[in-house]
C-alpha cells in the first residue's frame, strides 16, 4: 500500500469516527483531496455556511441544557457530509423540539430574539431543511417525524413569531442580532475563528457524544457569544475527550481566518480554543453518580424524557 494510500484511509477512519459519516463516503472524500490525517473533517466552503453551523451550535447548547438524551449532545446522533451538503442526524424523540428551540422568536418579557435569526424550516422533496433567510447556507435533517412536520414555538403573549412574519427575508431584530453576533464590540477578537469552532463542533457529533457515555446526558451552556460549555458526571476524563478533538483537527487554523487572541490566557488541557473562542469540558465526578445512586440516575432520565413527550 503506497503511502498516499495509507494517508486516505487513515482520514477516513477518522472522518467516519467524529461523524458517523460511512467510512467508504469518507474515503471518497479522501481520495478527492477534501480531507486528511490532519484535517479528517470537512469544514464548512463558506463563512455564511460557518456562521449559521456556528449559531446552531450555540443556540442548541443554552437551549438543551441538562435536558439530553441517550449522549445524543446538542440532539444529535451522527452527521453526514456529502460534497458540501451536511445533514443532522437528529435524535428521534428530540427532533420536534430541537427545531422549535431553533426557530426565531421575539421575546418582549426578554427583550430580545431567541433562535437563530434567519432560521427557516422548509420540506423539499419529502425533506426536512433548515434554511438561512440571508444567505443560501443551509443544513438537511435526518430523523424528524415529517408526518406532523416540526414542533412550533408556542405563540403566547409576548412572543411573535419572526419565523413566520417574514418567511422570506430578516426581520429588523434578527438583522440587529446578527450584527451584534457579527461584530467584536471593538475589543479586536475574531467573530471568524469563533464560528469556525462552533461549526466544527457541530460537524463532529460522535467525539462530542463521548462526554455522555457514562448515563447518557451532558449539560451544555454558554456564558456569552464566544464560548460552549459542555459538562458531564463521570466516565472520559475532560483531557481525553479534548486530545480526541484535537486529534480531528478541531484547531487546526486556515488561511482565510484571523486566529490571533485578542486576550492573553494559558493553554488549558481542558479547553478547546481558537482565536477567543472556547469549548469548555468539563467532567465533574459527580459524588453521587460515583457511588452507584442508580435510583437518582432512573430520575434523571425519566426527568430529561418528559421534556419531549
Amino acid at each position: 500500500m503506497s503511502k498516499r494510500q495509507s494517508n486516505q484511509k487513515r482520514a477516513a477512519t477518522l472522518c467516519s469516527r467524529a461523524t458517523g459519516t460511512g467510512y467508504n463516503l469518507c474515503l471518497t472524500s479522501a481520495a478527492e483531496g477534501l480531507i486528511s490525517p490532519r484535517r479528517p473533517v470537512p469544514d464548512a466552503v463558506t463563512a455564511e455556511q460557518r456562521c449559521f453551523e456556528a449559531r446552531i451550535a450555540h443556540t442548541l447548547a443554552d437551549a438543551l441544557r441538562d435536558r439530553q438524551l441517550d449522549s445524543a449532545v446538542l440532539g444529535l446522533r451522527g452527521v453526514r457530509l456529502e460534497g458540501e451538503q451536511l445533514t443532522l442526524c437528529l435524535h428521534p424523540v428530540m427532533a420536534r423540539r430541537m427545531v422549535a428551540d431553533l426557530l426565531p422568536v421575539f421575546d418582549a418579557d426578554y427583550g430580545g430574539l431567541r433562535g437563530v435569526p434567519g432560521l427557516r424550516a422548509r420540506r423539499r422533496g419529502g425533506d426536512w431543511f433548515l434554511v438561512d433567510a440571508g444567505s443560501s447556507a443551509r443544513l438537511r435533517l435526518e430523523g424528524l417525524d415529517v408526518r406532523g412536520g416540526p414542533v412550533l414555538p408556542a405563540v403566547e403573549r409576548g412572543l411573535s413569531p419572526v419565523w413566520r412574519d417574514e418567511p422570506d427575508r430578516l426581520s429588523r431584530s434578527e438583522s440587529d442580532e446578527l450584527v451584534d453576533w457579527n461584530t467584536d464590540g471593538g475589543l479586536h477578537w475574531s467573530p471568524a475563528a469563533r464560528d469556525l469552532l462552533f461549526s466544527r463542533v457541530l460537524r463532529r457529533p460522535l467525539l462530542i457524544n463521548r462526554a455522555g457515555s457514562s448515563h447518557g446526558w451532558v449539560n451544555t451552556y454558554t456564558h456569552h457569544h464566544h464560548d460552549i460549555v459542555l459538562e458531564w458526571c463521570c466516565g472520559m476524563p475532560a483531557g481525553e475527550l479534548a486530545a480526541a478533538l484535537r486529534g480531528s483537527g478541531i484547531e487546526t487554523e486556515v488561511e482565510s481566518v484571523d486566529f490571533r487572541p485578542a486576550f492573553a490566557r494559558d493553554p488549558h488541557e481542558e479547553r478547546i480554543d481558537l482565536g477567543d473562542a472556547s469549548v469548555v469540558l468539563r467532567c465533574l465526578n459527580a459524588s453521587w453518580c460515583r457511588d452507584g445512586d442508580a435510583a437518582s440516575r432512573d430520575r434523571i432520565a425519566a426527568s430529561n424524557l418528559r421534556r419531549y413527550l
